[in-house]
């Protein structure tokens, strides 16, 4: 950790010699969410969906990340010290977005400084006693021009609820010019340094067993497997008016993720009085490097009661990845309660890696037109270019490819009384995921699939709320492990569903957010037929609803409390569909404070997560477990000077 702690000195000095005046203290997510389908702000987050999972996809996996509203891939995942916050784009929050994907987007802001000078500090606690300590710089020039928003991140001691721990260090820096009104340049530079991450098993039980309970505070892996991790993003946004009703965005991104050591634990065979066998699967370095980046020409133009905006994209796509050349290490019969230290053995990474390559570009065109406050409209088509290549040792590479026609539509119309009605139609190319570790095949190349979606829905006011609500068709092809546990396409799977939001504030000082999606997910396909495998996806549920509230009361000045109830349905845990992880309801109470700190504002934040302490299961992959984290605290101030 000596290069991290060092780059981390060097930004404290340069912070230190920084004018501090003021900085915004961080939001509160429940007053600022517009509707209930994603929002993260900083460190808290609230919604039905998240970057790993929309309508029971992952915009993660698909690709479908936009940073700044440009197409965005990337390696290792942006810090919350660059990031302002992320928005879920599903439904009516597509209408203006260009090239909406099927599977949803998850749209990240960058932050920015505006005109302000300051340090807005965090000291805080997270849950199983991991102190951290966030700054956050803005610099602006006295005419406005430059500015720069600057972060660091230490997290020397993080601890998970498995008696397991990891050390991390995160950095960022958004420099931004603007010269003119009609130009804007801002540049990324965003970094995380993570070691000693220590892995914790997941638990693999007997057919249709779930795992037996047990205390969770006993770390049963080894301090040796660990994962150790270094990611970078450089990037660069031009938003440029060329002239009257003609804008040029561009930006062009560069992401890598190394890690110098890394491992997966699994405890497997688990029966009913916890006794299985312990693996572990040790790599040797691995590396991901990724260019992506999107150019856009747009020309609007005016009417007496219409506007129209004509839009030319290109997007660009080359990866490289060095994955694989596990070794496989039996530790023997253990219990899921065991904790033993077995030495480190001497490691030879003999087996070849494999080393894949994709590169893809779309170029497309997109029509909408805006019309008289009542009608919003859009057509867009792009023609995709998609290679794929895995080579593993001396082996011949293996390729793949498409060039496929996409396609997306939408129209909105606004009745009398705020009442809009919307359809939408979308067809994207999206990558399928890659295999989980315990597949025979783990280290094999999928290539992207055809996604489409098909939309129904309503927008439209309930006294002081707002209800959005609609119908989707998600359908695309089914990865998963065959009955030889092998990994591959096995069918295709429709999602169709429900989903609604509620928002608004009912009563003074009271902010509510609302959700619900009522999912339908089935497989089709020859191995369904055949009865090799079930007709419900792994890792899927029929329903999931959260209810979020923020209420100050009348009198507490600067005081408010909130409350986070999350119900999840029983989710499918086998391809065979015999067995279910339960059902279960995780209520968070949080209370926000903002006081006087030495004459300096200040921001009190704490919570009680999974306040009674409930118990349940997420699953991993087939047939694989982890537990959902139980009661814990965590309390943060903030303070701006």
């Amino acid at each position: 950790m000596r290069r991290p702690f060092r780059s981390a000195a060097l930004f404290l000095l340069t912070l230190a010699g920084a004018p501090v005046l003021a900085a915004e203290p961080a939001g509160n997510v429940v007053r600022q969410a517009a509707d209930a389908f994603g929002l993260r702000v900083g460190t808290e987050s609230i919604g039905l969906y998240s970057q790993s999972a929309v309508r029971g996809f992952s915009p993660k996996v698909a690709g479908n990340i936009r940073l700044e509203g440009l197409f965005f891939r990337p390696a290792g995942a942006l810090t919350d010290r660059a990031v302002d916050s992320t928005s879920i784009r599903v439904g009516l929050g597509n209408v203006g977005q260009l090239f909406p994907a099927p599977s949803g987007v998850a749209d990240l802001a960058l932050r920015d400084p505006g005109q302000a000078n300051g340090l807005h500090a965090t000291l805080a606690i997270d849950p199983y006693l991991s102190p951290y300590l966030e700054l956050d710089g803005d610099l602006a020039s006295a005419d406005g021009v430059w500015t720069l928003a600057s972060g660091l991140g230490l997290y020397p001691d993080d601890n998970g609820q498995a008696g397991n721990d990891a050390r991390y260090v995160t950095a960022a820096f958004i420099p931004r010019w603007r010269p003119t009104d009609r130009l804007t340049i801002t540049g990324l530079l965003d970094m995380e340094w993570g070691r000693d991450e220590d892995v914790t098993p997941t638990l693999l039980p007997l057919d249709g067993m779930l795992p037996p309970s047990t205390r969770r505070s006993r770390f049963i892996g080894q301090r040796w497997a660990d994962y150790a991790f270094d990611n970078r993003n450089l990037g660069l946004i031009v938003d440029a008016g060329l002239a009257d009703g003609l804008a040029l965005r561009g930006g062009l991104f560069h992401s890598q993720h190394k890690a110098g050591k890394d491992a997966f634990t699994l405890l497997n065979g688990l029966d009913a009085t916890g006794q299985g066998e312990m693996f572990v699967l040790m790599f040797p370095p691995t590396q991901s490097s990724v260019w992506s980046g999107e150019s856009q020409l747009s020309y609007g133009w005016s009417g007496q009661t219409a506007r129209q905006t004509l839009t030319a994209s290109l997007r660009g796509l080359s990866s490289r990845e060095r994955s694989g050349g596990e070794v496989e290490i039996p530790l023997g019969p253990w219990r899921v309660d065991e904790v033993r230290d077995v030495p480190r053995p001497a490691l030879l990474f003999d087996q070849p890696q494999s080393h894949d390559q994709v590169r893809q570009w779309a170029g497309g065109v997109n029509w909408r037109l805006e019309w008289a406050g009542r009608l919003d409209t859009s057509v867009g088509v792009q023609k995709a270019r998609y290679r794929k290549q895995s080579r593993t040792g001396a082996a011949a590479p293996a390729r793949g490819g498409s060039d496929p026609w996409l396609y997306n539509a939408l129209v909105a119309w606004r009745f009398d009384g705020d009442i809009t009605a919307y359809a939408s139609y979308a067809r994207g190319l999206e990558e399928a995921g890659s295999p989980p570790v315990t597949a025979i095949n783990r280290n094999s190349l999928l290539p992207a699939v055809l996604t489409t979606q098909r939309e129904l829905g309503v927008k439209l006011p309930l006294g002081p709320l707002n209800l959005t609500s609609s119908l989707f068709d998600v359908r695309r092809p089914y990865a998963g492990l065959d009955g030889n546990d092998r990994y591959g396409f096995l069918g295709q799977v429709r999602h169709r569903g429900l989903e609604a939001s509620v928002t608004g504030q009912p009563l003074p000082g009271l902010s509510l957010v609302l959700g619900a999606v009522l999912l339908d997910p089935v497989v089709t396909g020859p191995e369904v037929r055949e009865g090799l495998i079930g007709r419900r996806p792994v890792g899927q549920r029929r329903l999931h609803w959260q209810a979020s509230l923020d209420y100050a009361p009348p009198g507490w000045e600067g005081g408010s409390l909130d409350l986070v109830i999350d119900h999840r349905s029983a989710t499918t845990a086998r391809r065979d569909n015999l067995a279910n992880a339960p059902a279960v309801t995780v209520v968070d109470l949080g209370l926000r404070q903002e006081l006087a700190l030495f004459g300096q504002d200040a921001t009190l934040r704490a919570q009680l997560l999974n306040l009674f302490n409930a118990d349940g299961w997420d699953v991993v992959d087939d047939g694989e477990y982890s537990a959902i984290d139980r009661r814990a605290w965590r309390v943060a101030l903030s303070t701006r000077f």
